[in-house]
């Protein structure tokens, strides 16, 4: 089975370029400085900050600030040295597919990426404030599909939208409409939220509602490389100035 190509250039780029590398660092730099603080003596030695609080805002900063990094690398807000572009890719002889399919996969890798390098940090974190490894792992459930959806997302708005400041725009309403806006909603509206999700992933389990979630941003994430493959035809189609 031979490997995606648009899959293998950017994944290569996305591990290779400069301000990827750039990116990876102030992950990690926000990663360790948050693992930093869950040092004792705990920050106003609260209650709350003891038991669970440091660790659920661990895990919830390390899903937008993934989530905004993989989606602004694949929107092109954060240009990746070599990376191609929807506009770019919709040039080449691969079929529209092939594309959508490639940049949802690099976005699944990425997100995979992002999430195991912040493996080691998270179990800091876990193992010095007396949480289960187990609240981990269940706020990955949701917290992937969600990165994943938002590098799909943030790839179609590449190939839609030719005004750099329009493109950042739209994603950063994406983002903080998920983010901010969803976890606003009155329930059960209000776990179309990531952060909702993680909260309920890490104190109540993977339940129906957490896996609803999870399932709905994959869906998102089916339905942004549909619009990828159709965005591309449509380049194609329209008669060249």
């Amino acid at each position: 089975m031979r490997l995606n190509a648009v899959f293998r250039s950017d994944l290569r780029y996305r591990l290779i370029g400069r301000k990827a590398g750039a990116m990876v660092t102030l992950y990690l730099a926000v990663l360790g400085a948050l693992a930093f603080l869950s040092l004792p003596p705990d920050l106003g030695r609260l209650d709350d900050l003891r038991q669970e609080g440091l660790l659920m805002a661990f895990l919830i900063v390390e899903t937008v600030l993934a989530a905004y990094l993989t989606s602004a690398a694949a929107s092109g807000e954060i240009l990746v040295d070599g990376e191609k572009s929807v506009w770019d890719l919709a040039a080449s002889p691969f079929p529209p597919g092939v594309i959508a399919r490639g940049k949802v996969l690099t976005s699944t890798a990425y997100a995979v990426l992002l999430a195991g390098i912040a493996a080691p940090f998270l179990a800091i974190v876990a193992g010095i404030r007396g949480e289960p490894l187990g609240a981990v792992a269940r706020a990955a459930v949701p917290a992937l599909p969600f990165i994943v959806a938002s590098g799909a997302l943030g790839a179609l708005y590449a190939g839609v939208f030719e005004s750099d400041f329009t493109r950042s725009f739209v994603h950063w309403l994406t983002l903080l409409a998920f983010v901010l806006g969803a976890t606003a909603l009155p329930p059960p509206w209000n776990t179309l939220s990531p952060v909702r999700l993680v909260m309920l992933a890490v104190r109540g389990g993977v339940g129906a509602q957490v896996l609803a979630g999870a399932a709905l941003y994959l869906a998102l994430a089916g339905v942004a490389g549909v619009g990828i493959a159709g965005r591309v035809a449509a380049i194609r189609r329209a008669p060249q100035v």
